[in-house]
């Protein structure tokens, strides 16, 4: 199984988040890296066993930093670069697909009253 490491440079846009000072951004220690094959991303199942790891592995990356309020920002802004930089059709529709069932949620949500 052919596996290929993704380094997803994504250090300036989560400080970015925080206005931190560039010296903190060029942290090389702070690029999230995401491993996968691309005989994974050929079948419905690899391609839904990878969104999650992703969505697992970049949740883990922002907790990192400790960032209250804004971690689901982060979370958000490094899935949607991740899942760019893989590069795969069938993810990125998955991803969209995610996307959409979150904004109908909160629409539901923002509806209904509460007691």
């Amino acid at each position: 199984m052919m596996h290929s490491t993704r380094p997803i440079a994504l250090a300036g846009a989560v400080f970015m988040l925080l206005g931190a000072a560039p010296a903190v951004q060029a942290q090389s220690a702070n690029v999230f890296t995401f491993q996968t094959d691309q005989a994974t991303l050929r079948t419905e199942a690899g391609i839904q066993e990878t969104y999650e790891r992703l969505v697992v592995q970049t949740g883990q990356y922002c907790e990192r930093f400790n960032l209250g309020v804004m971690s689901e920002q982060c979370e958000s802004e490094v899935l949607a670069a991740a899942v760019a930089q893989v590069d795969s059709p069938g993810l990125a529709a998955l991803h969209a697909a995610r996307l959409a069932e979150q904004a109908r949620y909160a629409r539901h949500e923002a509806a209904t009253p509460t007691s």
